[in-house]
C-alpha cells in the first residue's frame, strides 16, 4: 500500500514536470537562423506590396491569385536570400514577441510611406521634351 502511494506521487510529479515543460512555447526560443529586424522589415514591406499588386490584378479565381502571389513571394525570398522555412520561423518568433514585431512594423510603415511619397513626387513632375 505504501509503495503504491509513492509510485502515484512520483507519477504525479513526473506528469506535472512534463506539463510544465510542454507549456513553454517553442517560439520563446530564438531560432538559429532568425532574420534580423531590419531585413525582416524589408521583406515584410515587399510582401505587402506584392499582396497589393496581386489584389489590383482582379483575378477572378482565388487559385490564380494564390499562384501569382506565390510567384512574387518566391522572388522576394530569393532577393533577400531567405527560404520559406527561415521566413516562417522568424515571423512566428517575432509574432510571439509583440514589442519586436511593433518595432519591425514601424520600419515597414516608414518604408511604405516613403515609397508612396516618392511615387507621388514622380507623378507630379512635368515631362520635359
Amino acid at each position: 500500500m505504501r509503495q503504491n502511494r509513492y509510485v502515484s506521487l512520483l507519477g504525479g510529479l513526473l506528469l506535472s514536470f512534463w506539463l510544465m515543460l510542454s507549456c513553454t512555447a517553442p517560439e520563446d526560443q530564438r531560432p538559429d537562423n532568425l532574420i534580423d529586424e531590419d531585413r525582416m522589415a524589408n521583406i515584410l514591406a515587399e510582401v505587402h506590396m506584392a499582396e497589393a499588386q496581386v489584389s489590383r490584378l482582379n483575378l477572378g479565381a482565388i487559385d490564380s491569385s494564390n499562384m501569382a502571389y506565390k510567384h512574387l513571394e518566391s522572388q522576394i525570398f530569393r532577393k533577400f536570400g531567405v527560404d520559406t522555412a527561415m521566413y516562417r520561423k522568424s515571423y512566428i518568433f517575432y509574432s510571439s514577441h509583440p514589442a519586436d514585431m511593433e518595432a519591425i512594423y514601424k520600419k515597414v510603415v516608414d518604408k511604405l510611406t516613403r515609397k508612396v511619397d516618392t511615387s507621388k513626387v514622380a507623378a507630379k513632375k512635368p515631362i520635359r521634351s
